[in-house]
């Protein structure tokens, strides 16, 4: 999820915001394994499925990303700025009876979690 994306359609545009968008998108296919399957999911949420990658590779993998995105500048009309990324993980081992979906929803509240905790983090779900 890109941190306080409303404020940056609403200050620069939505052309603007198709930038930041497109960039995310850039990084996560530069990054991401030919196995892996990436989609946007809403507004400004990308979903990544990573088959066969266990939590410590994809945490490592979203945080690389994360950092890589938090050091881009954009800059409209002379105006610069940056945006930052929270994310959150769900992986199957720890979910081992759950389907897709379930992940999703873990994932999901793993983001809100990031989110809450001040934004610009990778935060993995934890079975309760």
């Amino acid at each position: 999820d890109i941190d306080h994306f409303k404020l940056v359609n609403d200050t620069y545009g939505h052309a603007v915001g198709d930038v930041v968008i497109s960039s995310v998108a850039m990084l996560l296919r530069q990054s991401l394994r030919q196995s892996d399957i990436i989609g946007r999911y809403g507004g400004e949420e990308f979903v990544a499925v990573l088959p066969e990658c266990d939590a410590g590779y994809a945490h490592l993998l979203m945080e690389g990303i994360r950092r890589r995105f938090a050091s881009l500048h954009f800059s409209h009309e002379g105006k610069d700025f940056g945006c930052t990324l929270s994310v959150g993980l769900a992986c199957s081992a720890a979910y081992p009876d759950s389907d897709g979906a379930a992940l999703l929803v873990a994932a999901d509240e793993a983001l809100y979690v990031a989110k809450r905790g001040g934004r610009n983090q990778v935060r993995e779900a934890s079975p309760s």
